[in-house]
């Protein structure tokens, strides 16, 4: 809210009443942090952590409001690199502490101020909530947010209305263990009621079953935090149907998804419960001046130069992250979790050949594990539920059970057990047999479809995701947190489901139907990278298309300056995004000239036709939206069955498109590469793809038609469908070429439905959403609409 200086008088901060454009996130630099990083081989300082030395804005250190130090890179094992920019104080003369005392009594109207508005509307959100809510509580994690947000919500609410609940991952850094002991004898003191939920399960067990969490597949957040709270709830409660109410720690800086949040939520964080999120203006200048001002409790997690705190090994943290958590925590005490444990089970488990210390440094260095999308890249992983469909006869292998299918299957249909060990299933008023046949170690599963309605497709597709719970859940609790009347019940990876059990499904509503299914899943038919010399090492650049499209065919034979390989890569390029068809101007090339290949439109069209090539399709269907990847986690991440030199080239040629496209790439999601120019030559630090914040709606149509060709003219399709981007399919959804989510999508199509009833209709009803394109058209025919 409040925008910030810095305070030359004091070394801290001043708040001013001027709104804030942009936060930089400033915090406090102790001591431990400089001594991590090396700064104590360049600067003088006590060792005394009782005040910071200076702040901090991402990787910029400042001393008294002077920028003194920079830090660049940095990774597992590799320490970020220390760049000096002016000496904190003369003659290297030891550093002061900031002066806090001062700092807060110079900040005291105004954050009283702000902590006085931000009471009023936690007051008044709970007068408002009061009858709609069974219980409130504050979402407590350890962090500097939940710490705040506890002392705002116990000075404003009585201690009796509300409870603080901890999620205990067993992840967490052994300083938040600290700081949760110390909450909970203060909340003990204060006659506030404070509740631990954790899952039955170890992560070192879970980590072994599902795999270590990847960026893509974080199942450890539903397993860990979500369902362990859900369920301690409905038993505090005593209500299956409890709706809850909690205040939370988000804050809209923190991210560009949080900075869109509402005030209060429904189903945000966790499906029917309501979040609240009283600070959710709140920067981390004021953040720190209200610990400061009411001498709250600091999380020594940020003392060592921890950003955040949270879990221990995460997908999701930076590569300097990672170095400060591993200095910090790694080794272990023999009692408290430690890194070690969980980066040995990534070891363990993963299928890369790491046959020496050097290549199994290399990939931890870079995280080659984060970026897992399937079961491939895990050395444990079995496909142990195979179906298929032969003449209307779904025919399903089962060569484990984990779990009973007979409970599973009450969640699909009214089930009756027939004289002969056939079960009867009744789904939509039509009756299906399920014969089951042991077969040596295997059980063989056969249902006699017959027809092929939208009721069978239905049928069929619950029934699979029946089997693949029976093979691979191992009760992480997740379907039972999910069922919204409290009919599944998990305890020792036994499953029990009340036969009351009312067939809503939202059991069935996890990724692959089960977290530990969709983790280890092999892909099928997984399309392979093209020929290396198809755009080379070289790639293409922005400049080589703009000066084909200015003379066309004749560009060929006309003077130019690309030497034979540039004009290869070039060609290849023009042919695999529509431009040119066998090397002459196409139609869609035509459509491309008259919006102007400097058009953002245009490069998005592009990108719809190059999501069906090989390279593209890769970059698209691996490199996910809104993390960092660096070039040697591209090129960990590539088939290792290429030669080096080609994975290099590969990587090479993404650097170069990627960088020359520039802004135009990654307004549309193909990527914003960070990176140096030094002596012409670029030096490729790392490419982050962004969603497409303002697509336009032709270019999805154009999408769509694509995606229903490529799928076998399949042209009636739901949402959900477009946005499961793990489902095998030869089409690639809109949704994953540009980063769209559901509500963008949801806008899109009802506004594609309104201006081209010829070509789309879509509607959204209750959880039901259909999608229908008009079979008498083609991606071709929306070309004509530009």
């Amino acid at each position: 809210m409040y925008s910030y200086t810095w305070d030359t008088e004091t070394g801290g901060l001043l708040l001013n009443s001027s709104p804030l454009a942009f936060s930089k996130e400033p915090r406090p630099v102790y001591y431990k942090e400089l001594d991590i990083l090396g700064f104590d081989r360049i600067w003088h300082y006590e060792k005394n952590d009782a005040y910071p030395y200076m702040w901090a804005e991402a990787n910029n250190y400042f001393y008294r409001g002077r920028l003194v130090a920079k830090t660049k890179g940095g990774s597992l094992y590799t320490a970020p690199e220390i760049i000096p920019v002016e000496a904190p104080e003369p003659d290297g003369q030891p550093l002061r502490f900031v002066d806090i005392p001062a700092m807060v009594e110079k900040n005291h109207d105004l954050i009283e101020v702000l902590a006085q508005d931000t009471i009023k509307k936690i007051y008044n959100t709970y007068v408002a909530y009061k009858n709609k809510v069974d219980v409130f509580y504050v979402a407590f994690s350890g962090g500097k947010d939940s710490i705040v947000t506890l002392d705002l919500v116990q000075r404003t609410l009585p201690h009796n209305e509300f409870k603080v609940l901890f999620g205990d991952t067993g992840m967490e850094f052994p300083d938040t263990y600290d700081v949760v002991r110390q909450i909970e004898k203060k909340c003990k003191e204060n006659e506030i009621d404070f509740l631990r939920a954790k899952s039955e399960f170890d992560p070192s067990y879970t980590w072994r079953k599902f795999g270590p969490p990847a960026q893509t597949m974080r199942w450890c957040c539903s397993v860990h935090k979500t369902a362990p709270q859900i369920i301690l709830l409905r038993e505090l409660t005593n209500n299956p149907h409890f709706r809850g109410m909690a205040f939370t720690g988000i804050r809209g800086d923190e991210s560009t998804s949080r900075s869109e949040y509402d005030d209060v939520s429904l189903g945000e964080k966790i499906r029917g419960q309501y979040s609240f999120h009283p600070i959710l203006e709140w920067n981390s200048a004021e953040l720190f001046v209200y610990i400061y001002t009411r001498d709250l409790v600091i999380n020594n997690a940020y003392k060592k130069g921890n950003s955040r705190a949270g879990c221990l090994v995460c997908p999701l943290a930076g590569y300097k992250n990672t170095y400060m958590k591993e200095k910090s925590y790694g080794g272990g005490c023999g009692t408290c979790p430690s890194t070690t444990t969980f980066n040995d089970i990534i070891l363990e488990t993963t299928a890369k050949e790491l046959l020496s210390k050097s290549s199994v440094r290399e990939f931890m260095n870079i995280g080659g594990w984060k970026a897992r999308r399937s079961g491939k890249e895990l050395s444990f992983s079995k496909n142990y539920c195979i179906d298929s469909v032969d003449k209307g006869l779904l025919r399903i292998r089962l060569l484990r059970q984990n779990t009973d299918w007979h409970e599973w299957i009450k969640t699909v249909g009214e089930v009756t057990y027939l004289a002969n060990g056939d079960v009867e299933v009744v789904y939509d008023k039509k009756p299906y047999i399920i014969k089951s046949e042991k077969k040596g170690e295997e059980t063989e599963i056969t249902v006699l479809i017959g027809s092929n309605t939208k009721s069978d497709i239905y049928f069929m597709s619950a029934l699979k995701t029946v089997f693949r719970k029976t093979a691979y859940c191992i009760g992480c609790g997740v379907c039972e947190a999910n069922c919204p009347n409290g009919f599944i019940h998990m305890k020792n990876g036994t499953v029990l489901i009340d036969d009351h059990c009312i067939k809503c499904k939202k059991c069935h509503d996890v990724f692959h139907g089960c977290l530990v299914a969709n983790s280890m899943r092999l892909p099928k038919g997984e399309r392979k990278m093209g020929s290396i010399d198809r755009y080379g090492n070289m790639g293409i650049e922005y400049e080589w298309v703009h000066a084909y499209f200015k003379k066309k065919d004749e560009f060929w034979t006309s003077p130019h300056d690309l030497g034979t390989n540039m004009v290869k890569g070039l060609k290849s390029f023009l042919n695999d995004c529509g431009v040119t068809e066998k090397n002459r101007f196409s139609h869609f090339g035509e459509v491309i000239d008259s919006i102007g290949i400097e058009d953002v439109r245009a490069w998005a069209l592009m990108l719809c036709n190059l999501a069906y090539t090989s390279e593209f399709n890769w970059w698209i269907k691996n490199i996910s939206f809104s993390y960092e990847y660096t070039p040697e986690a591209i090129y960990s991440m590539l088939d290792d069955t290429m030669s080096k030199n080609s994975r290099s080239h590969i990587v090479s040629a993404y650097k170069n498109i990627f960088i020359s496209i520039g802004q135009v790439g990654n307004e549309i999601g193909m990527g914003k590469c960070n990176y140096e120019l030094k002596k012409e030559r670029r030096f490729w630090r790392s490419v982050v793809r962004t969603p497409w914040q303002n697509p336009d709606p032709l270019v999805i149509l154009y999408s769509l038609y694509k995606f229903a060709e490529a799928c076998g003219d399949y042209y009636q399709f739901t949402l959900n469908r477009l946005l499961a981007h793990d489902t095998d399919s030869n089409g690639v959804s809109p949704t994953e070429i540009f980063g769209l989510e559901r509500d963008q999508m949801e806008k899109l199509l009802n506004g594609l439905s309104v201006n081209y009833p010829d070509f789309i209709t879509a509607s959204f009803t209750l959880d039901l959403d259909n999608i229908t394109l008009n079979a008498d058209k083609t991606s071709q025919d929306v070309l004509s609409l530009l």
